[in-house]
């Protein structure tokens, strides 16, 4: 199947029930600690932050959905509208379809409509076997971005072609992209999540950060094996991952750096856990995508809510600002505290 048309087919799929996880994020097993004696009023509370030299009116990232066809320039076109309203981060999705045709990049030209967030390219870390650094910064410059996310996607790609090769290759040429390219590097999952032996492997690179994207959320697993016929691939596999919660709790352990924590976060109390357990930073895709095709405004209003939770979140756990949020105390329980004892 030719690029452009599974990336027309992914934004279909992605919007139906079956592509998303059966099993949870495990947030729900995060519990934080309410203070009901508050020493402030909750329109004193700041939730500002700063990620890779820009700034973020709170502490969201819309991530990587689909890139390079003309529907999926309309859509994201309302996403970076409701971005630069919101003052959140946007990211393109993957520039492969660009990379393979110089006449797709006019689909990645977003910058106009998000002049001042923070603007995330991203490609496969496949990809980077095939591509040099400085055709991939050059995509970077064209689009105006200010970082590029390598996804790693193996459970997925597994699902397109059982014969896809260059795995191996994935660690170094990583390592390699970050020490030659000109932008920060991000590296993200896809939904499966980051380990915490693979978060102390990166942390040895000079990548910027990870995107934990862990499972819970939009399953590409599921969407692929549907897509290519792999049904049965789809179904002993599909709820394969380690969940979001997890994720981020095994990183911040093993790597010194930025981390987003995304995959299933749902509303502004799952971003405000991701906090408390150590990402700088949330990411959201599928409820996204989702309002997008009703228009920017209707993206615009779920994003005004995400804050609104945020803040009565941050109101309820006694925390002014994103600095005391992250030192507030939670308690773990069950599956989630058997993820944490395992590193």
């Amino acid at each position: 199947m030719k690029t452009e048309k599974r990336k027309d087919a992914h934004i279909e799929l992605a919007q139906k029930k079956q592509s998303q996880f059966n099993t949870s994020t495990l947030f729900n097993e995060v519990k934080l600690i309410h203070n009901s004696l508050s020493f402030f009023e909750i329109n004193e509370i700041n939730t500002k932050t700063e990620f890779l030299g820009k700034k973020f009116s709170f502490p969201l990232s819309i991530r990587p959905i689909t890139g390079g066809t003309e529907k999926s320039f309309e859509l994201n076109k309302n996403i970076a509208l409701a971005c630069e309203k919101k003052g959140i981060g946007f990211s393109l999705g993957s520039m492969r379809t660009a990379l393979e045709n110089k006449n797709k990049l006019k689909y990645y030209k977003l910058r106009k409509y998000c002049p001042t967030v923070f603007l995330e390219a991203n490609i496969g870390a496949l990809e980077l076997e095939k591509y040099s650094a400085k055709k991939i910064d050059s995509f970077l410059s064209e689009t105006e971005a200010n970082a590029v996310s390598v996804h790693l996607n193996s459970a997925q790609e597994l699902m397109q072609n059982q014969k896809t090769k260059g795995f191996s290759k994935q660690f170094k040429n990583i390592k390699n992209f970050a020490e030659k390219s000109s932008f920060p590097v991000i590296v993200k999952e896809v939904g499966q999540g980051i380990s915490f032996e693979t978060a102390k492997k990166l942390n040895t690179t000079k990548i910027k950060g990870i995107d934990v994207a862990g499972s819970g959320g939009t399953n590409f697993i599921k969407i692929d094996s549907i897509l290519h016929n792999k049904k049965s691939l789809g179904k002993t596999f599909g709820e394969f991952g380690i969940p979001t919660a997890a994720s981020v709790l095994m990183t911040k352990k093993a790597f010194g750096k930025k981390i987003i924590a995304s995959g299933g976060i749902r509303n502004g109390l799952e971003i405000a856990k991701s906090i408390v357990l150590g990402a700088d930073l949330t990411g959201i895709a599928g409820p996204v995508l989702w309002k997008a095709k009703k228009g920017g405004k209707k993206v615009e209003e779920f994003l005004e809510v995400l804050e609104k939770e945020l803040r009565i979140s941050m109101f309820l756990v006694g925390a002014k600002n994103l600095t005391e949020l992250k030192k507030k105390k939670f308690v773990l329980q069950d599956n989630l505290l058997e993820w944490k004892n395992y590193t």
